[in-house]
């Protein structure tokens, strides 16, 4: 009786290790997926900006800098980029000799771009 009760409280101490130990793991890793990496834009060349629509004529979607700089994109921005005032972080290139319909801005080639929160 004695070695059944012995045996009882043995397993009992080894199942609750096995199962405590088993969702201190699943905590962590939950931890580690909900921290975020922030991104310094400035930092990578990026320049904010907002997102205008400009109707007139052959224009559609421009990008307005700090100093009110236009840009004109040299190709139509992606469709989830495509609303008026909103900010984002863009780098781009200078197309030099480039013509446009709109001619509302500098021609860019816009190389890289993300909303900016």
């Amino acid at each position: 009786m004695k070695k059944a009760i012995l045996f009882s409280f043995l397993i009992s101490i080894f199942l609750f290790l096995i199962f405590s130990c088993h969702c201190r793991k699943k905590a962590t890793a939950q931890t580690i997926a909900i921290t975020e990496v922030k991104r310094d834009f400035e930092k990578e060349g990026y320049v904010r900006a907002t997102v205008i629509y400009f109707d007139l004529d052959a224009c559609r979607y421009l990008l307005v800098l700090a100093n009110e700089k236009r840009l004109e994109p040299s190709a139509n921005l992606a469709p989830e980029f495509q609303q008026d005032q909103l900010s984002v972080w863009v780098k781009y290139v200078a197309k030099k000799g480039g013509v446009s319909a709109c001619m509302a801005g500098q021609i860019v080639e816009v190389s890289d771009i993300h909303i900016r929160k």
